[in-house]
C-alpha cells in the first residue's frame, strides 16, 4: 500500500512538472499561424480552470502566508510530513525546481501536515536544507484541495489562480 502511494504521488508530480514546462516551451508548429491569428488552444482535460481554494496558513515562523499574495506565480503545493518516506523522497525534487524555475514565477509550497508542530517541521526543514516556503496546514487545509487521501500529495496552480 505504500509503495502506492509513493509511486501515485511521484506520478503526479512528475506529471505537473513536466506539464509546467511544457506549458513554459510551447513553440509554435511550423507553419502555424502567427498569434494574431491563432486560435485559442482547447483546454486540457481533468481539474483545469477549476480556482484553487484560498488559504491563509501560518509559516514556520508564525507568520502568515496568503494564496493572494502569490498572485501572477505558478504554485506546485506539495502536501507532506516529516514522517512520511516518499515526502523525504521528493523534497530534492523540490529544492531544484525552486532553484530552478523561481525566476520564471515558479513557487513551492509545502503544506506540512505534522500534527507535531512547527517545531519538529523546522527541525526537518533545516536537516534538509528546504528552500521553498513550508506552512502548517491541517485536514481544513486538506479538505479545500478536494481532500487528501494519502501524502504526498501535490497541486499545481496556475498564474490565474486555477
Amino acid at each position: 500500500m505504500e509503495r502506492k502511494i509513493l509511486l501515485v504521488g511521484l506520478f503526479l508530480t512528475v506529471a505537473a512538472v513536466a506539464l509546467y514546462v511544457i506549458e513554459r516551451n510551447r513553440a509554435p508548429l511550423p507553419g502555424a499561424a502567427n498569434s494574431e491569428t491563432a486560435t485559442t488552444p482547447a483546454p486540457a482535460p481533468a481539474i483545469r480552470g477549476v480556482a484553487a481554494p484560498e488559504f491563509e496558513l501560518a509559516d514556520l515562523d508564525g507568520g502568515k502566508l496568503r494564496r493572494s499574495d502569490l498572485k501572477d506565480k505558478v504554485l506546485l503545493v506539495n502536501f507532506w510530513a516529516t514522517w512520511c518516506a516518499p515526502c523525504e523522497i521528493e523534497i530534492p525534487w523540490f529544492i531544484d525546481f525552486q532553484k530552478k524555475y523561481q525566476d520564471d514565477g515558479l513557487e513551492v509550497i509545502g503544506i506540512s501536515l505534522d500534527e507535531e508542530g512547527p517545531e519538529v517541521v523546522k527541525k526537518y526543514v533545516a536537516e534538509h536544507k528546504v528552500n521553498y516556503k513550508i506552512v502548517m496546514g491541517d485536514e481544513k487545509t486538506a479538505e479545500a484541495f478536494g481532500g487528501v487521501i494519502g501524502l504526498p500529495t501535490s497541486f499545481v496552480v496556475d498564474r490565474e489562480g486555477k
